[in-house]
């Protein structure tokens, strides 16, 4: 189940960060991304809401770890807006924070 759940949240982040790059359709992406919100909150089973809350967990510590003997991380290229992406799945948020 983990696989799928990884593989959900590397969707999810592509349509919410990447879809202009690959050329999705803005209004297309934005009806994917409520779509999938509402089958997770409604339609997964607790096992599967849990596993992509891991994921997410797992994505954000991978992006906030402490820098390597070379003095590497990836802290410094993780957006603030796709750390709050993180950061609410992982907690159980999967439609997102609220736009202002």
């Amino acid at each position: 189940m983990q696989n799928l759940a990884d593989s959900l949240l590397n969707y999810l982040w592509t349509l919410n960060f990447s879809s202009d790059d690959i050329g999705f359709d803005e209004d297309w992406a934005v009806k994917e991304i409520e779509s999938l919100a509402h089958e997770i909150e409604h339609n997964f089973t607790d096992a599967e809401r849990q596993a992509l809350k891991d994921s997410a967990s797992r994505s954000l510590a991978r992006w906030l770890r402490e820098p390597d003997e070379h003095g590497y991380t990836p802290r410094k290229l993780l957006k603030p807006e796709q750390r709050i992406f993180l950061e609410c799945i992982a907690s159980g948020k999967f439609s997102g924070p609220e736009l202002s």
